[in-house]
């Protein structure tokens, strides 16, 4: 056995040691802030160093940094809708014109549902695919479906529940493949081969693909929607946490893989090369890598189909007197294997990353009205205004990766 095949082995089983610890895993703040974690970092892993660099190449860690700064300034805007605007809506203290904006965002992030679940099993069926060594389009759309269509049947019975488990184990993974990285690039390093991949200069264009792959990032307003399990501060605290240990993950791990690059990539099924390129770094990580996959897709696309399909009922519960309780899904199913069938992977990503910035700016202007009208916070409503005028360029001017 290769010494980077015991690294990535041993620091993967390390890690799941110290992350299934129960004083670890019963932890409040622990629990709470795995949960964004698991979504952020799952939510674009995988394909997010192949993509990037595809777009700007020797760039991708100033465009990871974007995303991660982005992403974090929308975090400060749900953080801050946690605390000020949670405490009025229970009251029923809160201004008319943001409690409108706040259903609107209900709608907003039930619609981002349907595209978050398309993407995640879109990636699910490219990921088997590349397990068998196999591209096919056509293929992968069929195993799309019958996931979507699986999971809206299974949707109202016991459910996953068991899924959960694998959320430390996801980061155990991840944590093996940083440090395969460090040991390669350190390998590269002390054998003078190291050397950026040689990559033509990045255009205007590739700045509005970036802005489209913000879904990647995604995952921190979870906490938003764990009231019933944490308290205001622990949620906030928890986010932070989440936000600030995938971002340093996320731009490590860019960096890190820049040198892979120099390595040929697959002519197709570039979402899915980091399979091909990770057996440069160990041989155990692409099996390793394609359960990571599988699991973090199925796992992430469950959990959305859930949250999607409560929300559906809350927003039609509000206007019609008696809604089927499996509405949501039903709803999931048909608009997620419309756009399954008329839409690439790349412009799936764009979609899922337009429809929650979408969420993001409604978010956003919440924040800011909340700053003016409840707080005479002046600096705050500016700062909120430019965050959804942010989130608001994704939804306008994000576009596909390979064209």
């Amino acid at each position: 056995m290769e010494t980077s095949d015991l690294i990535v082995i041993v620091s993967t089983l390390l890690l799941s040691v110290i992350l299934l610890n129960k004083k670890i895993d019963e932890s409040p703040i622990w629990r709470a802030t795995a949960i964004p974690l698991a979504s952020i970092i799952g939510s674009g892993f995988l394909v997010i160093a192949p993509l990037l660099y595809m777009t700007v190449g020797t760039y991708s860690v100033y465009a990871m940094l974007f995303l991660v700064i982005t992403a974090y300034m929308i975090g400060s805007s749900i953080r801050y809708n946690i605390k000020e605007i949670e405490p009025r809506l229970e009251n029923d203290t809160l201004a008319k014109p943001i409690l409108v904006l706040e259903r609107f965002s209900d709608l907003a992030l039930a619609f981002a549902y349907i595209t978050s679940v398309t993407y995640y099993l879109s990636l699910f069926g490219d990921f088997a695919l590349r397990g068998i060594d196999l591209v096919d389009p056509t293929l992968s759309k069929t195993i799309t479906t019958a996931l979507i269509l699986f999971i809206a049947f299974y949707g109202n019975h016991r459910g996953f529940n068991f899924l959960a488990k694998f959320e430390s184990v996801k980061l155990a993974i991840i944590g093996g493949l940083i440090a395969g990285l460090i040991f390669g690039n350190y390998e590269a390093f002390k054998e003078g081969v190291w050397a950026l991949p040689s990559f033509k200069s990045a255009s205007l264009e590739a700045m509005f693909v970036i802005l489209g792959m913000l879904i990647v990032v995604q995952g921190f307003e979870t906490s938003r929607y764990l009231g019933d399990k944490f308290d205001r501060d622990l949620r906030i605290r928890s986010m932070k946490v989440a936000q600030w240990i995938s971002g340093g993950v996320y731009v490590v791990y860019i960096a890190l893989m820049l040198y892979y690059f120099n390595y040929p990539m697959p002519k197709t099924g570039e979402d899915t090369a980091i399979i091909t390129l990770s057996k440069h770094i160990s041989q155990i990580l692409p099996v390793m890598l394609l359960a990571l996959a599988l699991i973090a897709q199925f796992d992430a696309a469950v959990a959305d189909a859930q949250g999607g399909n409560g929300l559906f009922i809350e927003v039609l519960k509000k206007y019609f007197t008696k809604v089927i309780n499996g509405i949501g899904y039903i709803v999931i199913a048909v608009f997620g294997i419309t756009i399954v069938w008329t839409s690439n992977i790349y412009e799936i990503i764009t979609y899922a990353s337009k429809a929650f910035a979408l969420y993001y700016a409604i978010q956003a202007v919440e924040s800011a009205l909340t700053a003016l009208k409840h707080n005479k916070e002046y600096g705050k409503f500016l700062y909120f205004a430019f965050v959804a005028s942010l989130a608001l360029s994704v939804v306008v001017l994000g576009k596909p990766a390979g064209g």
